[in-house]
């Protein structure tokens, strides 16, 4: 079986992620669809755009659930797929957590990054979204 590694440390990952109970990929999902909706032009293209946001939503939702999967995926020959499902799953919650960022420095300042940082640093969820990340460049 190829991609052993990674596969491992998906179904940690993806257990971090749903211990934490992980739900950061909704919420940039719903801010790509409002900040879709707000632009008159793409009035026509709505009911597309709206069936990719949701099954881009539906792989975010399942978050640590579609890590796992992603990362059994990657141990048969869809490698690729499996790459994707991972990268979304991940991804929209590393989206998520750059917007938190920027929030927290916004609204509070340095001092909130280093609250923000320090709390990062003891959250299972960040060390969830990491294993997962190194899982899928690491697969081959």
């Amino acid at each position: 079986m190829k991609n052993q590694t990674p596969f491992a440390l998906c179904i940690i990952g993806g257990l971090f992620l749903i211990l934490a109970g992980y739900d950061h990929g909704i919420r940039t999902i719903l801010l790509i669809y409002g900040a879709v909706h707000l632009i008159p032009a793409l009035a026509p293209f709505y009911f597309i755009i709206d069936i990719v946001l949701l099954v881009l939503g539906l792989i975010a939702w399942a978050g640590g659930y579609a890590v796992i999967l992603g990362g059994w995926l990657l141990t048969t020959s869809h490698v690729r797929l499996g790459k994707f499902i991972i990268a979304l799953a991940a991804g929209f919650g590393l989206i998520s957590f750059i917007l938190v960022i920027l929030w927290v420095y916004m609204s509070v300042g340095w001092l909130g990054l280093l609250v923000l940082g320090w709390l990062i640093m003891h959250s299972i969820w960040a060390l969830g979204l990491v294993l997962t990340i190194i899982a899928r460049s690491t697969a081959k």
